[in-house]
């Protein structure tokens, strides 16, 4: 239950827990705190994809997450974190094993993403620049391609794969027209 706080006219209040989708920035204490994990969806060595549970609101997400290194940054490892809000019918269709929401395509309302303040804000893809797709497509290949070279097998088909399964997750192409 809340806190009961007085207010300024000393009338006493109660403070709720406030959904994160009230919220412009959530740090990344409170989201630890609060998450508990339902299912694993997908997990592989550079992608993991599960469903998650605000244990305060009830309120269930889609986490994405994509690991990599950053080459041109020393080699350093880095993780790119994203929480996309979840419907009770769509909660229902994942744990009954329905393909996942593949992530940047199908993610086309506000969710959630880490920011260098070290907590998550709301982003918007429907407000993309176009400045905001090419970095976003860039990290993307970046980690494929890593991804890529860590396996043993890199033959023709191989690489055939690799862009078509790039092509597939890319956003689609503008006509010249």
């Amino acid at each position: 239950m809340g806190e009961v706080v007085e207010s300024s006219d000393d009338t006493p209040t109660a403070s709720f827990p406030l959904s994160f989708k009230q919220l412009r920035f959530v740090t990344q204490d409170e989201l630890t705190r609060r998450m508990e994990s339902i299912k694993v969806l997908k997990e592989d060595t550079t992608e993991l994809y599960r469903i998650i549970k605000d244990t305060e609101m009830g309120e269930h997400y889609l986490h994405y997450a994509v690991f990599h290194l950053h080459v041109a940054g020393g080699g350093v490892e880095e993780e790119y974190h994203h929480l996309l809000p979840l419907e009770h019918d769509d909660v229902i269709a994942l744990a009954l094993d329905s393909p996942i929401f593949e992530y940047p395509q199908q993610w086309d309302r506000p969710y959630l993403r880490n920011g260098p303040q070290g907590g998550f804000v709301w982003y918007d893809p429907e407000g993309l620049s176009e400045e905001e797709t090419y970095a976003e497509t860039e990290a993307y290949i970046r980690a494929q391609l890593i991804a890529f070279h860590k396996q043993s097998d890199q033959g023709e088909d191989e690489v055939k794969r690799l862009f078509d399964k790039m092509d597939e997750q890319l956003p689609p192409r503008k006509n010249d027209d």
